[in-house]
């Protein structure tokens, strides 16, 4: 005996509006999440922008808080030179004039005062991509500004270094420098310069002029570096103003 099947109604053929729904149903839910996952990717690079310029602010503010103290021993510094550069060489032999200038050549510029500034942000910037991640105006611009002339100053540094080392080799030929705890023991004492302690080495003429004409091109360095230290101090507080406009942040915080 013949068995008929009977067409089965589920199993119609699907019309192509039907296929065109679920295409364009696959398509916005793809869409969608390609969407909402740029927008996380988005929101996350911007809490991190907005955690580089909040490092790198802070470490600006350090740097002004050393810039200031970095100036302030700098111009004393050239103040003891030039009350050193005051003091005659024609009478470098007479003890009182010899003891001056040792005096004034330990107290203001056996040191050597340079900036160091903080380069932690920039480090991790470097690290993370470099300024690709900065996306807000012309701030990755101003931050490559910002490095350029950190740079610069390291270069102006080089020179203040040399002429620095030159002024003390020059120092050491004329000059007993380890009779500097027995002066100063005494200048603290009697509270001021001695008088009577006899610090010379070598009597020539000669040096005690290259002595003289070390100090001389020490403090021209030493004096335009403070100038690049000043400008630099002037530019941060503004470059700090910037970064804040730019993200928000009050300008007085």
């Amino acid at each position: 005996m013949e068995v008929h099947h009977h067409p089965d109604l589920h199993h119609r053929k699907k019309k192509w509006k039907e296929y065109f729904l679920e295409f364009l149903m696959i398509f916005l839910a793809v869409t969608l999440g390609f969407f909402a996952e740029t927008i996380r990717e988005h929101i996350s690079e911007k809490h991190r922008e907005n955690d580089y310029i909040a490092g790198l602010i802070n470490n600006i503010k350090t740097d002004t808080a050393d810039l200031r103290g970095l100036i302030s021993r700098n111009d004393l510094e050239l103040r003891g030179i030039d009350s050193l550069m005051r003091v005659s060489r024609k009478n470098f032999k007479e003890i009182p004039v010899q003891d001056s200038i040792f005096y004034y050549a330990v107290q203001h510029t056996i040191s050597l005062h340079l900036f160091q500034y903080n380069d932690g942000t920039l480090v991790q910037l470097r690290n993370a991509g470099g300024y690709s991640l900065i996306k807000t105006g012309k701030v990755a611009d101003s931050i490559a500004l910002y490095e350029s002339r950190n740079n610069d100053i390291k270069i102006q540094e080089r020179f203040v270094t040399d002429y620095y080392v030159q002024t003390w080799s020059s120092f050491k030929q004329i000059l007993d420098g380890t009779l500097t705890n027995q002066f100063f023991h005494y200048y603290e004492t009697k509270n001021r310069i001695p008088s009577d302690i006899h610090v010379l080495i070598s009597e020539e003429e000669e040096k005690m002029s290259i002595l003289y004409n070390n100090y001389w091109a020490f403090a021209i360095t030493v004096r335009g570096y403070d100038g690049m230290l000043k400008q630099h101090l002037a530019y941060l507080k503004e470059f700090i103003l910037f970064l804040k406009r730019n993200y928000g942040e009050d300008e007085d915080s």
